[in-house]
């Protein structure tokens, strides 16, 4: 915080005193304005030296402030990032369950669909990443063209984690499959090699807790909406 010295009352009143001993010291008589001389010399140098420590607690105050706020977001951000993590770690399967897990979700997903697929291979695994085993498998499959968007969207909006990539298309050309399409995806998933969520948060269960009852809230608040 600067001091505008140009309108401040206490220099102006002390510009004024310096005139005046100006004045005494021309006439001679400055032994008479020696006391005043001092006293205000001394008021000038108190203003100054106060000035000067009011500016730094000003200043320090400011970066005080700067620093609660940079704390208080970083607290922010880790409160966020701890959430998120509680509530995505439940998604990936465990690493102990990589060799059946992903086989029972596509035949699940086949079968809440209708449709029949056939395995092609083996599951495939990466494991080169410190954190996570990456996991694959291709699946055949027909279907026509509306089928297959639903089908797509029940697979990515499934709580659990499978997405899928390297989709081929081809259209059945036999006579009594017209409109239908041969289809083939590979599914992926992850396996984290350690969940830590919980171990890391003393929290962990109050906050898995508070998020299931905000996700069953939701959900009857939905079904409220629906009803009416």
């Amino acid at each position: 915080m600067a001091v505008n010295l140009k309108t401040n009352k206490y220099v102006e009143d002390l510009k004024k005193g310096f005139q005046d001993i100006q004045t005494v010291a021309q006439e001679g008589n400055f032994k008479l304005f020696l006391k005043q001389f001092i006293a205000v010399l001394l008021v000038f140098l108190l203003f100054r030296y106060l000035g000067g420590k009011f500016d730094a607690k000003i200043s320090n105050y400011v970066g005080q402030m700067d620093a609660i706020r940079v704390q208080q977001t970083s607290e922010r951000e880790y409160e966020a990032n701890k959430r998120e993590l509680i509530s995505l770690e439940p998604r990936f399967p465990d690493a102990d369950s990589k060799n059946e897990w992903l086989l029972s979700q596509i035949l699940g997903i086949f079968k809440g669909a209708n449709l029949t697929p056939q395995i092609e291979g083996t599951q495939s695994e990466d494991s080169s990443n410190s954190s996570y085993v990456a996991a694959s498998l291709k699946v055949n499959t027909e279907m026509n063209f509306l089928q297959f968007a639903d089908f797509l969207a029940s697979v990515e909006n499934r709580k659990a984690f499978v997405k899928v990539s390297e989709i081929s298309v081809i259209k059945s050309t036999e006579s009594d499959k017209l409109g239908s399409n041969k289809i083939s995806l590979r599914f992926n998933t992850i396996f984290p090699k350690e969940k830590i969520a919980k171990s890391l948060f003393k929290d962990y269960d109050k906050i898995i807790k508070e998020q299931k009852a905000a996700a069953q809230a939701k959900k009857q608040q939905a079904a409220a909406q629906e009803g009416k």
